[in-house]
């Protein structure tokens, strides 16, 4: 080691604790400085200052474990986010295959002219798209997600509509472990999560006011509903979001099995309440400490 023993020391340390919170990184590197300064005092080299605190990988392992970091949180919200947008996909898919009546289109991507297993292999590909961040190596990873992002998206607004659900586990998957990664989000995230989940309510209520539907008992109920499910996921713990979530995947599963004028605005909203359902869940979780030293 040279001159510069305790900088590449510092630098090292603080790119491993990105993970933290600015202030718990600040102060972590405020003792490294405090050790090293303390080791010049006593004679001791940078190097042997060093001996003492351990290799940075080892060093902040030890840090995360007092601090009861769990260190894998963001990845694992990543992962679960980006495994339901696949399982996204592949329903969609085999919706559109096997349910979708003859003649109805939802977009330019489907249906395509062939025998069924072309179809549904030709079908499946937004969902290959999905798994990409999943397989490729990490380096990688981030380059990767933009690009599958920019694909989901343009597929789902300029190709196939049926894939906005897929497009948004897929932007909370790269969202989520960012705003988690240092615990539980602000209350903002769930305001705002609140608020988009009453974004159906708008809409019906829209229709209604301009006349392209009646204000019935049924139709009270399904604007009443969201406004519900939105209330509730401003309690800041995981249950909500489980309950939404759920509510939003039995949402999809209707829209496959009644098929009608609005379904679109079902399908879109059932994607929408699993999206931030599932991502208000992770994100509030209990932390599990590491354990590890």
């Amino acid at each position: 080691m040279n001159a510069d023993t305790e900088d590449t020391y510092l630098r090292d340390v603080a790119k491993r604790l990105r993970a933290l919170t600015p202030a718990q990184r600040s102060a972590v590197l405020d003792d490294v400085r405090a050790h090293f300064a303390d080791a010049a005092e006593a004679g001791r080299t940078p190097e042997q200052a060093v001996e003492g605190l351990g290799d940075p990988a080892t060093f902040t392992r030890r840090v995360q474990a007092e601090l009861g970091h769990d260190a894998d949180r963001a990845g694992r919200i990543r992962r679960v986010l980006q495994w339901t947008a696949v399982a996204m996909a592949v329903f969609t898919a085999m919706f559109e295959t096997f349910l979708w009546p003859d003649g109805m289109t939802f977009g330019l991507f489907l249906p395509i002219q062939g025998d069924g297993f072309a179809v549904v292999l030709w079908s499946l590909v937004p969902a290959l798209v999905a798994a990409l961040p999943l397989v490729v190596p990490a380096r990688a990873r981030t380059a990767t997600t933009v690009v599958v992002l920019a694909a989901l998206t343009a597929l789902a607004l300029a190709a196939q509509m049926t894939f906005v659900p897929t497009a948004m586990l897929a932007w909370a998957a790269l969202i989520v472990p960012v705003i988690a990664r240092h615990g539980r989000p602000a209350p903002a995230w769930r305001i705002a999560g609140g608020v988009l989940l009453m974004l159906p309510s708008a809409q019906l209520l829209s229709g209604a006011l301009a006349g392209s539907w009646g204000m019935d008992a049924e139709a009270m109920i399904y604007t009443a509903v969201p406004v519900g499910l939105g209330l509730l996921l401003l309690v800041g713990r995981s249950w909500p979001g489980v309950v939404v979530a759920a509510f939003g995947a039995g949402v999809l599963v209707w829209g496959t099995l009644d098929l009608g004028m609005l379904f679109l605005l079902l399908w879109w909203a059932g994607g929408l309440f699993l999206t931030v359902g599932l991502s208000h869940a992770l994100a509030h979780a209990n932390l599990r400490r590491t354990g590890r030293a």
